[in-house]
């Protein structure tokens, strides 16, 4: 293991607080932790590095000794004697980089590629590695699921049963397990099922995360957790006002158009968007008028708006256009 000083190697001062050390390691940590960097030697010695240092300068005791004798004061052994600090030479048997970020960062660090050839819909990691931390037992490989859901089932919440092969010891196990899907959840949400992930022979399971996808919807979009809706009218409807039932994540709903309406502009139905997961309340829906205008029309029908053309009408939009046009004509004369 590398000699170089552990507070150069955390890149932080000697007079550095506990949270500023913690902060550094977090960050190197992520950045050379093995299964992000799968065979890459440098990688995995600057991750015992790193550790290494975080495991002395993020205890109290160890750090006093480190900065009073150096490393061999990090290894509990300052005078060739007696160890005050536990057992000499011997790593505490905990792994810091476990210990600051537990299971958040689970699913950070998998991804590898779908297992086997049994069309797996997930994929695994391999077992996370306990080099330099003691004798831990093995952990298995943290899984992905990927499940698809409608917008209504998300708006809801949904229970699903999903199946899968997953590793117990040597052997590949066939498993079905029912999901919880809380109302609310997010395109790309991860939902945590402990346990429920490769499992080695004697060791500890890993973890399945299942990752929500919400499928296309036909008229609905999605804005955090506002549902945005596209609505055409008539021409004539936009004029004279209108009224239209439309759809809602939780059924149906009447708005009122008033005449007048142009494109763009946006009625909002209080609590009729998604939940808001973890909080109270829920989202919005916005409903997007969109005028629509005929492809053709009859010979009628063009008499009549020839009439009305001859009014010359000036609408809201139209005049707003035509006033900032005469202002940027007077200002380049």
């Amino acid at each position: 293991m590398s000699k170089k000083d552990f507070y150069h190697i955390l890149g932080v001062s000697k007079s550095a607080k506990s949270d500023e050390i913690k902060k550094a390691y977090r960050k190197l940590a992520m950045q050379y932790h093995p299964d992000k960097n799968q065979g890459n030697k440098k990688a995995e010695e600057k991750f015992k590095e790193i550790s290494e240092a975080y495991e002395t300068l993020s205890d109290e005791k160890k750090r006093q000794a480190y900065d009073q004798f150096g490393h061999a004061g990090a290894q509990g052994n300052p005078f060739a004697g007696g160890n005050p600090f536990g057992r000499s030479g011997q790593a505490s048997g905990t792994d810091p980089f476990h210990d600051i970020f537990g299971d958040a960062f689970g699913d950070i660090f998998t991804g590898g590629g779908a297992r086997g050839p049994r069309g797996n819909p997930f994929g695994g990691a391999g077992p996370r590695s306990r080099t330099g931390f003691g004798s831990r037992p093995a952990r298995g490989s943290d899984l992905r699921y990927s499940l698809a859901i409608s917008f209504e089932e998300a708006a809801l919440g949904t229970e699903k049963t999903i199946s899968f092969m997953r590793q117990k010891g040597s052997k590949e196990d066939s498993a079905k397990l029912s999901v919880t899907v809380p109302a609310g959840v997010k395109e790309g949400q991860r939902l945590k099922l402990s346990q429920e992930g490769d499992q080695p022979t004697g060791g500890e399971a890993g973890d399945l995360y299942v990752i929500v996808s919400l499928q296309d919807h036909p008229l609905f979009k999605r804005e955090e957790y506002d549902v945005i809706l596209d609505l055409p009218v008539t021409y004539t409807e936009a004029i004279l006002g209108s009224t239209a039932e439309i759809p809602t994540l939780f059924g149906k709903a009447e708005i009122k158009i008033p005449s007048g309406t142009h494109t763009g502009q946006t009625f909002r139905l209080k609590g009729k968007g998604f939940p808001k997961l973890g909080s109270v309340g829920a989202g919005d829906m916005l409903v997007r008028i969109i005028v629509d205008t005929p492809d053709q029309i009859n010979s009628r029908q063009k008499e009549i708006i020839e009439e009305l053309h001859r009014f010359k009408e000036i609408t809201p939009l139209v005049k707003a256009y035509q006033d900032k046009l005469q202002n940027l004509l007077r200002t380049r004369k």
